[in-house]
């Protein structure tokens, strides 16, 4: 019986493991994470379109992500782009979304996540954040 508890206490660990907001610089020797802290996901659903806007902050640093989500089962990333400034510098380009979370209801603001991975301007991969599911609020 104690066996038994531990395994699922061990599986409750695990499946909370990784439902943290992560911000994270993609280099070649591996990703870097970077200290910035999730400043809020806003969005608005307008029939089968989700429009939302994610923000991410450390002192003068700032990301901001906006994507397009069209719902049909299931839920489908269309698009998205987002700006930087990271240590003084600025950078802009496209979202792509390997991995979506979309939970939400007719009448309610959904709740939306996943990993999306930010371009350069050549089109390279040069940062990943993990988004948890988190519900959307009105700007």
């Amino acid at each position: 019986m104690s066996r038994f508890l531990l395994l699922i206490v061990a599986m409750l660990l695990l499946g909370c493991a990784g439902a943290e907001y992560r911000f994270e610089r993609i280099d070649g020797d591996g990703p870097v994470v970077l200290p910035l802290k999730f400043d809020g996901f806003y969005g608005l659903r307008d029939g089968a379109f989700v429009k939302a806007e994610a923000r991410f902050t450390d002192g003068d640093d700032m990301v901001t992500m906006n994507i397009n989500l069209f719902l049909r089962p299931p839920a489908e990333f269309r698009s998205g782009t987002y700006q930087a400034r990271i240590g003084g510098k600025m950078n802009s380009g496209g979202v792509e979304c390997p991995s979506l979370i979309f939970q939400g209801g007719q009448t309610a603001l959904p709740t939306v996540g996943g990993v999306f991975i930010l371009k350069d301007e050549r089109n390279r991969p040069l940062y990943r954040v993990r988004i948890p599911a988190t519900g959307l609020a009105h700007r």
